[in-house]
């Protein structure tokens, strides 16, 4: 059965989270000022349902059509002309199907989207298993508890790799097979960064 697809706000940022995962956000804009006190009334009401926006991925001058799902968290601060510091949180992600740049009557975008389920929960396969085994050595070597690191899933990996956004839309959006790729290129990149500082810091430098 297709996803059924439902209209939101959207506020395309450089920004791609997992779900759970927190970021604050400096608002300055009149359209997003206007978006934001919609869904502090509604968390402030407890309508949760109503307390949703979308976060299109922007990088490098394009927006894409997947995104983060979000909801306003806590408004930490009010500036003087009405600029606010907030927090909002992951709770899922969506495919966008209809992009409007101005939702008339209200100032900021909008559209239809989709759920998308971007396989969060796939396991690692032996290779990648073996990689994160060599990496959570190294890390035990400086004394980093890496019980607290899973790593069973790609969710799992990705909570603690310390991925740029980039990197994380291109690793969560791919089919299975390119996400499996490049997954193992970046746990090779993340162990070879790993042991040459290993390196240096035995004395050894390279070349």
């Amino acid at each position: 059965m297709a996803n059924v697809a439902f209209h939101i706000p959207l506020f395309p940022l450089g920004v791609f989270l997992l779900p759970g995962e927190q970021t604050g956000l400096h608002i300055f804009e009149p359209r997003y000022r206007q978006l934001i006190a919609e869904l502090e009334d509604a968390m402030m009401e407890g309508r949760e349902k109503d307390n949703r926006f979308g976060i299109p991925f922007h990088h490098d001058n394009l927006t894409a059509s997947t995104g983060s799902l979000a909801k306003l968290v806590e408004v930490k601060k009010v500036h003087p002309g009405g600029r606010k510091d907030i927090v909002v949180e992951c709770v899922g992600h969506f495919e966008t199907r209809r992009f409007e740049s101005i939702s008339s009557p209200k100032l900021y975008p909008a559209g239809q989207v989709v759920a998308r389920d971007i396989g969060l929960d796939s396991e690692l396969n032996a290779q990648h298993i073996a990689l994160v085994i060599r990496i959570k050595e190294i890390l035990a070597d400086r004394e980093v508890d890496v019980s607290e690191l899973p790593s069973c899933t790609i969710s799992d990996v990705t909570s603690w790799l310390g991925l740029p956004p980039a990197h994380k839309h291109r690793l969560l959006t791919s089919n299975p097979v390119g996400r499996s790729v490049f997954l193992e290129s970046v746990l090779r990149w993340t162990l070879s960064i790993l042991q040459q500082e290993s390196r240096i810091d035995k004395g050894y430098f390279p070349n």
